[in-house]
């Protein structure tokens, strides 16, 4: 997993403050949509730096008003260049995109678009984005190129891009995902272990179905006091961040593959 001394390396220019600040939030985004290995998160955490130059900026500097009345960014309200200007560390615009991309979260980002500026919305907007894209798969490739291309529309910046890719590279351990993908391939099970799939999405609080009865279950059978109703609420909440922080793993209540695996482990 990502650590503070790592991205300190990768973006030596980012205020120590605000690095320690956002990256639970990133090491959540690489974790919930998937960004995992050596190859995957040196790509992201390179095009992450040269969007946001080193984190700095999380909304667009300009006013939004030249985005105003442009219908390939479903702009077609009075006011939506401003109010759909580029925010998060990659820059979401666009009333359009603000939609899809609010809806692909479970977020209100139409009538809210400012939270897609904060650390607890921006960074999953950049993992949805990077996975929706087939971004995972190009950097399983190396084809970083490509990659710039599916984010800038074209390849402004990539020298710099490749300077922060090439110091990622550098400074990444090549066993850095190795423990969330063995453990997701410990909670995928087999036939003879009898452990289910971990879910995907990730279960957090508000999902609700099968994957979260199946969980709360477990929990329950482990001794936590959760009711098995299949719905991710704030009781669920507390007992998987009870359990994370029992088994040693960042208590940010996600059930991703690292908790899903400590779940049928214990």
């Amino acid at each position: 997993m990502l650590t503070d001394d790592e991205l300190r390396q990768i973006m030596p220019n980012c205020a120590a403050a605000r690095r320690q600040d956002y990256l639970p939030f990133i090491q959540q985004a690489l974790q919930e949509f998937e960004i995992t290995s050596y190859l995957r998160e040196t790509a992201f955490l390179a095009q992450l730096a040269h969007e946001s130059g080193e984190l700095r900026y999380m909304e667009e500097l300009a006013s939004g008003a030249a985005y105003e009345g442009r219908a390939d960014l479903g702009n077609t309200q009075p006011g939506d260049g401003k109010r759909y200007k580029g925010r998060g560390p990659i820059q979401l615009t666009g009333r359009a995109n603000y939609k899809r991309y609010g809806d692909l979260l479970g977020l209100d980002l139409v009538n809210n678009p400012t939270i897609a500026a904060t650390k607890e919305v921006g960074f999953r907007i950049a993992g949805q984005f990077w996975k929706l894209n087939g971004l995972n798969e190009l950097a399983d490739q190396q084809k970083f190129e490509t990659i710039t291309r599916r984010i800038n529309g074209g390849i402004n910046g990539l020298p710099d891009r490749i300077m922060y890719y090439d110091r990622a590279k550098r400074v990444m351990s090549r066993d850095d995902g190795a423990a969330v993908i063995a453990a997701a391939g410990a909670a995928a099970g087999s036939a003879d272990s009898g452990m289910p799939l971990c879910p995907s999405p990730y279960l957090r609080q508000g999902s609700k179905g099968d994957g979260v009865r199946s969980m709360q279950q477990r929990l329950k059978d482990l001794g936590y006091n959760v009711s098995v109703d299949g719905d991710f609420g704030p009781g669920t909440n507390a007992a998987v961040i009870a359990c994370q922080q029992k088994n040693g793993l960042g208590c940010d209540g996600v059930v991703g593959p690292q908790t899903w695996a400590a779940l049928w482990a214990s």
